[in-house]
């Protein structure tokens, strides 16, 4: 098919002709790092979603060895305004987003661990 159909415009038919590079897939991106060393928390993290979500103060955290990444959530408060506890004593906090099954949290986890280590590793200390 060397000459264009007589009703597709000439610039149409070269753009439709062409070979086009395959966009890059996108991927998740991390905008920001903040380290804060407290209990089992390492930091702070500010990504954006392929589909262009930012997700903002996504905690870093570390136990046993281990280190993951949550979504962010929100302090449950009492009738005064004050932080509840649960049962162990711990400050008790809500969700704000929650991913529909564990296998998209732990991939989104693994994903924010991954570009924190690619930049920040001695960040990380000794966690895996």
């Amino acid at each position: 098919m060397n000459n264009p159909p007589k009703d597709l415009h000439r610039a149409k038919w070269a753009a439709w002709s062409e070979p086009t590079a395959t966009p890059e897939p996108k991927r998740t991106r991390l905008i920001s790092w903040k380290p804060l060393r407290r209990n089992s928390l390492i930091g702070f993290a500010t990504v954006e979603l392929p589909i262009g979500l930012v997700i903002s103060d996504i905690p870093v955290l570390t136990s046993h060895n281990k280190i993951w990444a949550a979504l962010p959530s929100k302090p449950q408060l009492d009738k005064d305004g004050q932080q509840r506890r649960d049962i162990k004593g711990k400050p008790a906090y809500t969700p704000i987003l929650q991913w529909r099954d564990k296998d998209l949290a732990n991939r989104f986890s693994d994903a924010v661990v991954a570009l924190i280590r690619a930049e920040y590793s001695d960040d990380l200390g000794g966690a895996l």
